[in-house]
């Protein structure tokens, strides 16, 4: 298995700078080794709640029940502030705080944490270093509970399809978000390294309502999971220049989304960068395509990523207009021509 540099997954994605130049899974600890427990998203009436156990299916299945156990156990530590955690490796322990999973699936915790790196692991248990006083992380992590509830009761509803969630949930994103060019600037070791914790990452953008791509992505993915719709960052590009976008899963069937370059200061028509196949990318990043990793590569390395579906290529130079989720009609314009999309699920 060929581990990732630590400090390079620590950074999470600093080198994911090719943003602007545009052309909930929970699983008990101790299964077996290919037995899962999952679990849907949490509901409440017409809304979802807080589900603090949210994980790609894709990235479940190309790692396995031990890393996603080990962090969940993380998350529920951490909800209750406590220091420790049941965890099964040494490795495990380095997987969980590598940066990506807790920026992306526990974003409030990512620069409120960090591991141990002396003797942070023993005999099956996990230490947790708290970098902030430990009541105000647990306030703050209290109030990201409640913005991520209010933001998808304003978006979406349980009943809504997985498509209706993609692109209530891209529109949300498309009106409140704006690309961080100045992030985009600070955005190297060198930089980043001068600049206060928390002032870049996942939960800063929840917070701040910019990011660059790979924080957008993340955002949407997050927003996603906890609604029920399985969502993975994808990335492409050169090594020094990457960009990320996200990858959905809607009836076994993989699409491209990409948020970032659908806000309205990256690209006139959003809908053009919403379901996309992989041949509508290969267009800007070749065969550099590829899901992310964590620490280190896929145990699984068999996992389908392939998005070949053009069902939604009609939507591409559209911009978006209203959804009657009744009649399962998406109305979008294509210059000054006013069309209809009619979807089933």
């Amino acid at each position: 298995m060929r581990f990732r540099a630590l400090i390079a997954s620590v950074l999470c994605g600093l080198t994911v700078t090719a943003c602007a130049a545009v052309p909930a899974l929970p699983i008990e600890v101790g299964v077996s080794e290919g037995e899962q427990v999952l679990e849907g998203p949490n509901e409440t009436g017409k809304y979802y709640s807080f589900n603090p156990h949210v994980c790609p299916k894709k990235l479940y299945d190309a790692y396995g029940p031990e890393e996603w156990g080990a962090f969940f156990n993380l998350c529920d530590a951490l909800r209750k502030g406590e220091d420790s955690f049941d965890c099964p490796s040494e490795e495990v322990y380095a997987w969980c705080f590598s940066g990506g999973p807790l920026d992306e699936f526990f974003p409030v915790a990512r620069y409120c944490v960090d591991m141990d790196y002396l003797d942070g692991y023993s005999k099956g248990v996990g230490r947790i270093k708290y970098t902030v006083p430990k009541d105000e992380f647990l306030a703050k992590e209290k109030e990201f509970e409640q913005t991520i509830e209010d933001i998808l009761k304003e978006n979406v509803r349980t009943d809504y399809t997985d498509f209706e969630k993609c692109i209530a949930l891209y529109e949300y994103m498309v009106n409140n978000y704006v690309y961080d060019h100045r992030e985009c600037d600070n955005n190297t070791v060198a930089k980043i390294n001068n600049l206060p914790r928390g002032t870049y990452g996942t939960y800063r953008t929840f917070k701040d309502k910019k990011g660059i791509c790979n924080e957008i992505s993340n955002v949407y993915n997050y927003l996603l999971l906890q609604c029920g719709v399985d969502a993975v960052k994808y990335l492409g590009g050169e090594e020094n220049s990457k960009h990320a976008w996200t990858y959905v899963t809607l009836d076994d069937v993989g699409y491209f989304i990409d948020p970032t370059w659908g806000l309205p200061d990256t690209e006139e028509h959003e809908l053009t960068y919403f379901m996309m196949t992989a041949q509508d990318r290969e267009h800007d990043f070749g065969d550099t395509m590829e899901p992310e990793t964590f620490c280190y590569d896929h145990r699984n390395p068999d996992v389908d990523f392939s998005a070949t579906d053009d069902r939604y290529a009609s939507l591409r130079g559209g911009d978006f207009e209203e959804l009657d989720t009744k009649t399962k009609t998406l109305y979008y314009k294509v210059g000054d021509e006013r069309r209809e999309y009619h979807y089933s699920s």
